[in-house]
């Protein structure tokens, strides 16, 4: 879930080599140290050889507010450029990895920019529709609707009259992000290499999802599938609009949508009838997305939610959607129902569930503070819950316990988070414990309904009679293994295996030790008896006996000194990040 779809042609950001990458790139690796040392990162710049010193401005440490270190983070990506500017919206959904305060500030970052030419949108055009932009529009307004950092939208007119949207890829963009995303992989794999904490973290697989997804985002056929299946998910409902798009009029890089007309959310009154009954609309329309259809717009803000002309619910811009599985709707469910009811147990388990566990996690301690977490946001009256902070501590709980929370519920928790700030602003009185209480019902109906019941008994029914009927078959199998004398037990012990490879290491020190013994007791016997002079002067038999001892033997010591534990050597960063992070 909350993933994105590939396009029918596949990333198209091909990957180059590390040694390409460092022939290409390193007037950019030059400028990224220079934007770090400005805004207050230089340290970091030094320490990853992007600079030889720190520069003049104010460093971040461990005094910094998070606040201040947050705006000058959201700074160096939106002064690197729109390649790092994707990566701050997109990590903006990420409160499994970054901070509170950086989550706020990153969500504020605009993807705006300086309007491309029409002369050079024409030409981007043509060449993505195969034909001239008068041969498939009647006409198209030179003014751009809106510019951003990947693509430019202007409105049209089609040949029968009607009014549509264009939106263009930006000529270029694909090479630039490239470039970009080969030096985030580059960064990744050295942050593993030197901070141990990044073994929570895992940049190299985020950088892998912000590659995925903004290879998604350059390819337009995705976007085109995410409004097909948003289409036909609110088919001819009176309710809810989703604009229809042009298949001959769309390619990768062009794709050519039906103009919604009406009032952007946020131009109604908060407070107002009309706004409780959108904020009303707004959450039967998410309630559906996730637990009927399984598909959900990734980024509800007001700019995407329009009041069209027809009292209708329009989403635009559908380049970020999340999909939901069956398995994963059920844990929701299960999340949902253990939280409304107090049932810490159940919301300690879910979580686990839906993270992975990066070592030990003593579930007593993780569910003494999830109780902790939850009787500080849930014995409010849910009219007055902030949602956003109790997501975030939950989080925060989870990384605390070393247990890293999957990727695919990012995207939702981002969504639910703009939602509720979007329904509070529409109707700031609204009693949303009132509000969720018909969904609550009908969650519990579909989690513990009487057909839901009877198909989880049928299928615990098949598997429990295919385990019956599989028995005496593996049960023969195996006394006919012991009759001829096949049958084995094999006995795997991680104490054996340690034990192995530590006879491996000392043999081979043992054999570096003799080696070098070796050749300190042959370099006098060369030197008495040394066939080979260089220059007349230089014993080159003697020479090389006395420089091999030499280099095994610091080889040798340095073997012996990290003694293999190169990783307990790595950085740690939780000291800083726990003093940046200190309660609100």
């Amino acid at each position: 879930m909350a993933t994105l779809t590939p396009g029918r042609s596949g990333s198209h950001l091909r990957p180059r080599s590390l040694l390409r990458v460092a022939a290409d790139d390193l007037s950019r690796l030059a400028r990224i140290g220079a934007v770090l040392r400005r805004n207050g990162f230089g340290r970091f710049a030094v320490g990853a050889g992007l600079s030889e010193d720190a520069g003049p401005s104010a460093e971040i440490d461990s005094a910094t507010e998070p606040t201040d270190a947050a705006r000058r983070f959201r700074a160096v990506l939106e002064e690197l450029g729109p390649t790092f500017v994707k990566v701050g919206q997109i990590l903006s959904t990420r409160p499994d990895v970054l901070p509170s305060a950086f989550i706020a500030e990153l969500s504020e970052l605009q993807d705006n920019a300086p309007a491309v030419p029409f002369d050079a949108i024409r030409d981007a055009l043509e060449a993505g529709l195969g034909r001239p932009m008068d041969a498939a529009f009647a006409s198209v307004e030179p003014t751009p609707v809106a510019s951003a950092s990947m693509a430019q939208t202007h409105r049209a007119t089609l040949h029968s009259g009607e009014q549509v949207i264009i939106k263009v890829q930006r000529p270029g963009i694909a090479e630039t992000m490239r470039a970009d995303l080969d030096l985030m992989h580059l960064f990744a794999r050295l942050l593993e290499a030197t901070i141990a904490e990044m073994d929570l973290y895992a940049p190299a697989d985020i950088v892998r999802a912000l590659d995925d997804a903004l290879s998604g985002e350059l390819d337009f056929y995705h976007e085109a599938d995410n409004l097909d299946a948003f289409a036909e998910a609110f088919e001819g409902d009176p309710e809810f609009l989703v604009p229809k798009r042009f298949p001959d009029l769309s390619s990768r890089t062009v794709l050519t949508m039906e103009l919604v007309n009406g009032r952007k959310i946020s131009a109604l009154a908060p407070g107002s009838d009309e706004a409780h009954t959108y904020a009303s609309k707004l959450v039967e329309a998410f309630y559906r997305m996730i637990f009927d259809h399984g598909v959900f717009h990734g980024d509800p803000h007001p700019g995407n939610l329009i009041v069209a002309d027809d009292a209708r619910l329009a989403f635009i811009d559908f380049g970020l959607v999340g999909f939901v599985s069956a398995n994963q709707r059920e844990r929701l469910v299960t999340l949902i129902l253990s939280v409304l009811t107090g049932d810490v147990d159940g919301i300690a388990r879910v979580l686990l569930r839906m993270g992975r566990p990066v070592g030990h996690v003593s579930m007593q301690e993780f569910k003494a503070e999830v109780s902790s977490i939850r009787d500080r946001y849930l014995r409010r009256n849910l009219r007055n819950i902030d949602l956003a902070a109790f997501v975030q501590e939950c989080l925060d709980a989870a990384q605390r316990h070393r247990i890293r929370v999957a990727t695919d519920y990012s995207v939702l928790v981002k969504a639910a988070v703009t939602l509720e700030g979007v329904v509070r602003t529409l109707a700031p009185d609204l009693d949303l414990a009132a509000l969720i209480e018909p969904y609550q019902r009908r969650l519990v109906a579909a989690q513990y309904g009487q057909e839901r019941v009877m198909r989880l008994l049928a299928g615990s029914a098949l598997h429990v009679g295919s385990f019956l009927r599989d028995v005496p078959d593996q049960v023969e199998q195996v006394l006919m293994d012991v009759e001829a004398g096949r049958f084995q037990i094999r006995v795997v012990s991680d104490d054996t295996r340690a034990l192995a490879t530590e006879l491996n290491r000392q043999a081979t020190r043992l054999f570096l030790a003799l080696s070098c013994a070796a050749c300190v007791v042959a370099t006098p016997l060369f030197l008495a008896n040394e066939p080979v002079w260089l220059w007349g002067r230089v014993p080159l038999l003697t020479t090389l006996s006395a420089l091999t001892a030499a280099s095994l033997a610091f080889w040798g010591l340095a073997w012996h000194v990290v003694g293999g534990r190169a990783r307990d050597f790595r950085l740690r960063l939780g000291p800083v990040m726990r003093l940046l992070r200190r309660p609100r």
